[in-house]
Order: structure tokens, then sequence, then C-alpha cells
């Protein structure tokens, strides 16, 4: 044990005493947040300042249509008033592309109102946004036309009134029939999140251990290390070692997003309605501040309701059932990482290894996005009870209440498949790690275990 502990320790410290892993442990979730939040914002107001000039040709009395198109900030929008009927587009467009630099023209028919089809020609690919942009223009126009042939007053006004917008609020029953305020939404984000979280660590940690191997083996630092500790121990270290790093990730993020979630916590309180006595004084001496007063009130409602569907979350069971699925399937994934990674003697040739692992885990990430509607059916359920995609496919199912027997039943097989694949991994690693120049093949590596 004592050398094991060593192991561990100069795993784990090889890569947290780095600046780099500080650097990016750091870094990392607000590069997370900027891809998600910030870079789309950006890209999208990422637009060109030139105009690409747009000829509208409308073949109906008085040109109505041509009328409700209006520039946007992409396009100028050139109203022909000259008939071109029986003009050839084609040579029309080349001449004012010459002259105008027009880059498209829009052709409205007069029988728009029935066929409600209109023409865009161009000698280059379409932009889907000018065809968006003529559509949101003429769409309302046509509505209403519609609306007036039937004749009917205040058609438009009855058909406003008919359109409703419905909401929905789950409530969850407790043990004793209290009424709890849920999310399903806000189940769907943890499960995803918790999934993305345990494909993105034991992908990138598994794959850690794997160049550590190779690396090892490579330099030849291995043969002295083997002839100090047993293989399995130092196979064990490594996992182990680089477990421990990973946790230690989790542990500072989780403390960031506390601290994060306190002040935004803190800033919500502060800038929350004011007390109701003081707010009555008020009201009792300025009547305009009425609306105002009911507009906090309905905001603090809504406040105290988001708060009550977040904590309706179990977040303890949670959280200890995904550490248990995480060091399950880190198991048994980085045994794999490991044990094959003794076996060839450069990263490029562990591909023939690596392409069923991947296709495992892409599977599993396919699979609990699809379960994200129905954790219950029978995919989400053979997929958390399967030890390979299990870790990935149940932290979908989690917020919502699995049966404890079913979680029994597929830790107690994830569990068993990781140790059986540590034991058959660590006859791989002994063979594997003092083999040098030979292309090992899967039948061979099959006689090792036996």
């Amino acid at each position: 044990m004592s050398r094991l502990g060593l192991i561990i320790q100069r795993e784990y410290m090889q890569i947290v005493a780095k600046k780099s892993f500080i650097f990016t442990t750091i870094l990392l979730p607000i590069l997370m947040v900027a891809l998600v939040a910030i870079l789309p914002a950006f890209l999208a107001n990422v637009k060109s300042d030139e105009k690409k000039n747009v000829a509208i040709i409308d073949n109906n009395p008085g040109a109505v249509y041509a009328a409700a198109i209006q520039d946007t900030e992409d396009y100028h929008f050139v109203k022909v008033s000259e008939n071109l009927e029986g003009t050839d587009l084609y040579s029309y467009f080349q001449n004012e592309k010459e002259g105008q630099g027009l880059s498209a023209i829009v052709q409205i028919p007069a029988d728009l109102s029935t066929s409600t089809t209109f023409y865009v020609y161009s000698d280059q690919a379409i932009n889907s946004s000018l065809e968006r942009d003529i559509k949101s223009a003429l769409r309302p126009m046509l509505e209403q036309e519609r609306i007036q042939s039937y004749g009917i007053d205040s058609l438009a006004d009855i058909i406003d009134q008919c359109k409703v917008s419905l909401s929905s609020k789950s409530v969850k029953w407790g043990e004793e029939g209290e009424e709890k305020v849920s999310s399903a939404m806000l189940g769907e984000i943890i499960g995803l999140g918790l999934s993305f979280l345990t494909y993105m660590f034991v992908l990138m940690y598994g794959a850690m251990i794997m160049n550590g191997v190779i690396e090892e083996k490579t330099n030849r630092i291995v043969e002295v290390i083997v002839s100090s500790c047993k293989p399995m121990e130092l196979m064990l270290g490594k996992i182990i070692g680089v477990a421990l790093v990973g946790f230690t990730q989790i542990i500072i993020w989780a403390v960031l997003l506390g601290i994060a979630g306190t002040i935004l916590g803190a800033s919500a309180f502060i800038s929350g309605p004011t007390d109701p006595a003081a707010l009555s004084a008020a009201m009792s001496q300025n009547p305009e501040m009425v609306n105002e007063a009911m507009a906090q009130m309905q905001e603090s409602n809504e406040l105290a309701e988001i708060i009550q569907m977040i904590l309706s979350v179990n977040y303890m069971q949670i959280l200890t059932f995904f550490v248990l699925y995480f060091i399950g399937g880190y198991l048994l994934y980085a045994a794999l990482f490991a044990a094959f990674g003794s076996a060839v003697d450069q990263p490029s040739d562990a591909s023939q290894f690596m392409t069923p692992i991947m296709i495992i885990m892409v599977f599993s990430i396919y699979a609990a996005m699809f379960s994200i509607e129905n954790p219950d059916g029978p995919l989400a359920w053979w997929c958390s009870i399967i030890p390979f995609t299990s870790p990935i496919v149940m932290m979908i199912r989690l917020p919502y209440d699995v049966p404890f027997w079913e979680m029994l039943l597929s830790i107690a097989l994830l569990y068993g498949c990781a140790f059986g694949i540590l034991y058959i991994a660590g006859k791989i690693y002994r063979t594997g790690i003092l083999m040098y120049g030979k292309k090992v093949s899967i039948k061979e590596i099959v006689k090792w275990i036996k």
C-alpha cells in the first residue's frame, strides 16, 4: 500500500503542480460560458456594413406589395416603377448589376394572393435572410387581405381575441401530500449537464492515462518503475491519481459556482422589492406608484416560484449518485485506456483500440440526448442498466426520481463490470508495458488475457 500511495502521489502532483493545470481549471469555465452565451451573441452582431441592392418588381396594380417591403440592415430594396412585362429579366439584371450594383431581383406575380409564391432571381446563391425578410413583410398583408375577403366586420379583432397563450406549472407531491412547484426543464438541464460532464471527464482523463502510459513505455521509464512495484500497482496508481485530479477540478468548479451563485443571489436580494410598509406609505402619497408596485409584486412572486423550483430538486441525492456513477464509469473506461495504451508504442497505433470505445461513448451521449423527453422509456431504461452506457445515460434519469432498486441494480452491474475490466486490464498491462517494436493485434491481446 505504501508503494501504491507513492504512485498515486506522483501521478497527482505531476499534473496538479503544473501552472497550466491551475490556469486551465480557472479559465475553462469562463471559456465554456463565453462559448455558450457570449460568442453566439457576438457572432450574431458581426455583420457587414455594406447593404446589398435588391430590385422589387411588383406586377400588381399600384405595386401595393412592393410598398410594404422596407429596407433592412442587410438589404436596400429598389422599387422598379417601369413596366417590365415581356422584358428579359436576365438582361435587365446584367445591366443594372453594372450600373446600380444589383445583387438580386424579387418578382411579385399578380396572383400572389392565391399562389402565395414570389420569385427571387440572382446569378449567385440566394441568401436565406433575403427570402425571410420578404416573407415577413408580405405575410401580414396577405393575411389581412384574406380576413377582409370574408366581409365580416371586426373579424381581425375577433381572431386576435381567440388567440390563447397557454402556460403550465408542474406541481410535485411530497411523501405527505405537500405540493411543491417543480420544473421539467430544470430536470432536463441538470441531467444533460451531468451527462456531458461525465462524458467530457471520462474521455479527457482516460486519454490522459493512455498518453502517460505510452510516454513512459516509449522512454523506457516503466522498466525502472516495475522493478520496484508490481504492474498492477502502477496501473491502479495511475488511474487513482488521475481520478483525484478530476475531483480536484470538480471541487474548484463547485466552489467557484457557489461563489457566483451567492453573489447573484445577494444582488437579486438587494435589488428586490422594497419594504411593504414603506411601499404602502409611498403609494398613498403618489397613486401613480400602484402600477409599479403591482409589477414589483408580480416579479417577486415569479422569483419566489423560480426559487421554489430550484429548491424542489434533491441535489444531495443527485450529487451522491453522480459521484458513484462517475467513479464507476471512470474506473471502467480508464482501465481500458491504460490497457490499450500499454499495448502500443505510440498514440497513432492506438486508433484500432480506441475506435470501439469512442463509438460506445458517442452512442451513450446520443442515447442520453434522445432520452430527455422520455426518461422512463425502454431506451433510457436499458442504457441506464448496461454498465458501458449507464454512467452517462443515468444522469438524465436522476432528476426524475428513479426507483431505488433500479439504481442499486445499475450500480452493482457497473462496479462489477468495472472491477472485472480492471482485472483483465491488469493482465494486458503486465505484458504490454514491456513489449516493444511489435504491432499488437486484438487476437494477441486475447491470448495475454487467457
